[in-house]
């Protein structure tokens, strides 16, 4: 069991770090988060066969969490999927979601299989799903008038938790998801230089006061932009100023075990 990095990039990507998503890939099942640019290929450079995926949870519908949506189904149609693929939203973005595989009629072209798109309420905690291997829960984060979901992935029989922040301020939800979770996802798109630059994201600083607050062993940084990827080792060490456990830069298709 373990989860892996398919991109990890603010909304601009870089020549070697795509928009943030990752695969939380279990004993039977494969979780997708989020789908940025060709999926397919992003899992299968990860090891990941795209035919395993038993579930897809998407953050939010800006373009870079969602814009892979359309790709990845016609993909599966073409690679013979039959079996539905459920996806769970905010209930905000249902419709949207909908919208976005009407217009390439995917669910109604020969050979579609369903993707039945279920809507998740903003409360703090709410279970979202539950698999084979993992519990999902999850709590709307501050992202200001997009409506957005940090989740937590919980494995019970190894009494193991990770939490993903999605695209946040720094918010008092994420410190109450990430209690008790060995490994936090925190966002940090910018330095702290440059707080401001980007309304409604976070500092590397700021993801360390709030692995700090929540008391995780781990804090891995992702979604940074890509004017900053030549400074991740800086980054990494201005997290490390407010926390004192492990950090480290998201690394795309490298295994994480849990």
């Amino acid at each position: 069991m373990h989860f892996v990095f398919l991109g990890t990039s603010g909304a601009i990507p870089g020549a070697a770090r795509d928009t943030t998503s990752l695969a939380f890939v279990g004993g039977s099942e494969v979780l997708l988060v989020d789908v940025g640019g060709s999926p397919v290929q992003k899992l299968r450079t990860a090891g990941i066969d795209p035919r395993r995926l038993s579930h897809i949870l998407i953050t939010h519908v800006h373009p870079d969490h969602a814009y892979g949506l359309p790709a990845l189904i016609q993909n599966l149609i073409l690679l013979g999927r039959a079996t539905p693929l459920p996806l769970f939203c905010r209930v905000e973005h249902v419709d949207a979601l909908t919208e976005l595989l009407d217009l390439f009629d995917l669910r109604i072209r020969k050979g579609s299989f369903p993707v039945p798109i279920q809507g998740v309420e903003p409360r703090e905690g709410i279970e979202v799903l539950r698999s084979a291997s993992f519990v999902v829960s999850a709590s709307p984060n501050a992202h200001g008038n997009m409506p957005n979901l940090a989740l937590r992935f919980d494995v019970p029989q190894r009494r193991s938790a990770v939490v993903y922040t999605s695209d946040t301020e720094p918010c008092d939800e994420i410190v109450r998801l990430a209690s008790g979770a060995d490994t936090l996802i925190h966002e940090a798109t910018f330095p702290q230089r440059d707080r401001g630059r980007f309304g409604h994201h976070s500092t590397a600083t700021e993801a360390g006061q709030i692995a700090a607050r929540a008391g995780v062993r781990r804090l891995i940084l992702c979604h940074i932009e890509a004017d900053y990827h030549g400074e991740l080792d800086a980054l990494a060490a201005e997290a490390r100023g407010q926390f004192t456990g492990v950090v480290e830069v998201a690394e795309e298709f490298h295994p994480y075990p849990f």
